[in-house]
């Protein structure tokens, strides 16, 4: 199997297990679809795993992996176009749709809800508040991921988060 040794498979099988729930709710949460999200996540293990090369120069499996899932997100959207607004009705239809498990509903009801409140933010704010709150990473593993400063990073979420505050205590739903 791609020239591996049964030592590297089964490294490659604890990376698989360790990261593979994280890193699809990571592309779930950018591109708003259950069956996409799998595919980008598995299309990233298998170049991850067939680049020899990466498997021994990586640091930072996490962080290299979360950017590999970013990138291939940002893909999609320039492919398919970003998910507005307008096409958040499709994805609510898949909460109704029978075929669909429990999971699948709650993940897409959840991204509906976020996506929804973020729209109000720039896409640079909002991507910074769902690396802390989604995706659970500190300003480091963001600033590694989005390839800006640490600053930078804090300076979105602070604005972002300003801005929300903001604009839910005008809307009657503030709370501190």
């Amino acid at each position: 199997m791609l020239g591996l040794t049964k030592n590297k498979i089964n490294e490659l099988e604890s990376i698989i297990e360790e990261y593979q729930d994280q890193l699809f709710s990571f592309a779930f949460f950018r591109v708003g679809s259950y069956d996409i999200a799998q595919d980008i996540v598995q299309d990233v293990f298998l170049k991850f795993f067939q680049n020899k090369r990466t498997l021994v120069s990586v640091k930072n499996i996490k962080t290299y992996l979360l950017k590999s899932i970013a990138n291939a997100c940002i893909d999609y959207k320039r492919k398919y176009g970003k998910i507005k607004m307008d096409n958040i009705e499709s994805v609510g239809n898949d909460i109704a749709d029978d075929e669909k498990n429990d999971e699948e509903k709650m993940c897409i009801a959840e991204f509906m809800r976020i996506e929804d409140l973020l729209s109000e933010l720039p896409d640079e704010q909002a991507e910074v508040i769902k690396l802390k709150f989604v995706d659970e990473l500190n300003f480091v593993e963001s600033a590694g991921i989005l390839n800006i400063s640490v600053n930078t990073v804090k300076s979105r979420y602070r604005y972002g988060i300003s801005k929300l505050k903001e604009t839910h205590k005008i809307k009657g739903t503030y709370y501190e």
